[in-house]
This record gives C-alpha cells, structure tokens and sequence, in this order.
C-alpha cells in the first residue's frame, strides 16, 4: 500500500528567501531576547531593525510576529513590538518551571559529565566571576548563559533543552534587573561553585540543589523589583 500523498495534494507552498531571511531574524533576535540584550519595556521598530540587521522589513516583520506569538513579545493595537516587562505572577511560574527541569537537567549530568566536560564548566564560571569583580555586565550576562546552557547540554535531553529554551526567551530580558542594584559580590560562594563540586562528586542531588539555590537567590532578587515597579500596561 503507497502511503504516500499526491504531489498536488501537499499543502505546502515554495520556499522563497524572504522566509529563510525571516528565520535568520527570528534566529538573531531570539538570542537576543534570551541573553538579556534586551531591556524590559523597549519598543521593538521593525524599520530599525531590518536597517541594523541589512535586510527588508519584511522578514523583521515575520520575526517579530512569530516570537509575539510564543508569548516573548508584546504587541498593541498598531502592531508595535515591546520587550514586556513580566508580571511578578509570570515571573513566578517562568521561574518554578525552570527550577524543575534545569534541576533535572542538572541532576542528569552529573550522572553523564566527563572530566573535560566539568572542567570546560569550570572555565566559563570563571569568566563569569571575573565578569562580575569587573562590573561587566554583558560578560556577566553572556557567559551566565552559557554556564547554564552547557550544563543543560551535559544531560544529554534536547527536548528538555527546548523547554527551557523557550523559557529563557521569555524571562531573559528580566535578568537585567540584577544590574538594577547593587548586590555584594561572593564569587567562593556562587551557586555554580557548588554545581560543580556536585558534578564532580557525580551527586545528581547535590547538583540539583545547587541550581535550585542558583535561580532562587536571583530569582527573589528580580521578583522584588518586579513587585516594586508599576504592573505592566
């Protein structure tokens, strides 16, 4: 039995480069919204954009429209794109659901990581606390990233990876907040110093206990300021 379609059947329409240029933007400007290049509240023009992006609009336009509905951007009545700064009750369920699955995530790898693969972690904390005694914000918050992400990658579970992904996109601008204030610098005693004493331990509690720690402290940080600043319009 041919289970196959006809090919007039297909519901499916050519490929043109407008639509690989819009995935290139959706691409660029997700990753932008995940490692907190943007801010909370700024207003996304879609002519701007393509200028600095050297496209047309149309693809910036398709981008936008796509990353507004996965729920990482807003859009009014006009059509305008906004960064949205989270409800604290948004905030709050973003954050469970990332300490639940990056916990699991963590508590996998420490099962799974290799020698190389913790001390390749262990270089990126680094960066992390130099980031942090130089007051460098954007090395605070690239290499963070890329702690986090890494660790997810050790698990060894894409989907999983996925989720959070998507989780990320919503909640990265608010990381910013973390710059909002001063906070004393302890990096002996950072969560990801724990993380990696558990993964060398291969301590998948230990481990998952250090991630929990990691979100919670900031995550109650930005939650405060969240709750402080006017709701959302």
């Amino acid at each position: 039995m041919d289970d196959s379609l006809p090919s007039d059947g297909l519901p499916l329409a050519p490929i043109h480069r407008e639509d690989s240029l819009a995935g290139k933007a959706y691409r660029q400007l997700r990753a932008a919204l995940m490692s907190g290049r943007l801010m909370p509240g700024q207003k996304l023009v879609h002519r701007l954009l393509a200028q600095e992006l050297g496209v047309s609009p149309t693809p910036v336009r398709e981008a936008l429209l796509r990353l507004a509905s996965e729920g990482a951007l807003d859009l009014d009545a006009r059509g305008v794109a906004r960064v949205p700064r989270l409800h604290p009750d948004r905030y709050a369920e973003i954050m469970d659901l990332r300490v639940d699955l990056e916990g699991r995530a963590a508590a996998r790898a420490a099962e799974l990581a290799l020698p190389a693969e913790i001390a390749e972690l262990r270089a990126i904390h680094d960066r992390v606390a130099e980031g942090r005694m130089r007051n460098d914000a954007r090395m605070v918050l690239t290499e963070n990233e890329r702690f986090h992400f890494r660790t997810i990658a050790l698990a060894r579970m894409p989907i999983l990876q996925r989720l959070v992904e998507g989780l990320w996109v919503q909640a990265g601008p608010t990381i910013n907040l973390l710059f909002a204030a001063p906070r004393p610098l302890t990096p002996q005693a950072h969560p990801h110093q724990a993380l990696l004493r558990a993964l060398e331990a291969h301590d998948g509690e230990a481990a998952r206990a250090a991630v929990t720690r990691d979100l919670r402290e900031h995550g109650a940080f930005i939650a405060a300021l969240l709750a402080a600043s006017p709701p959302p319009d």
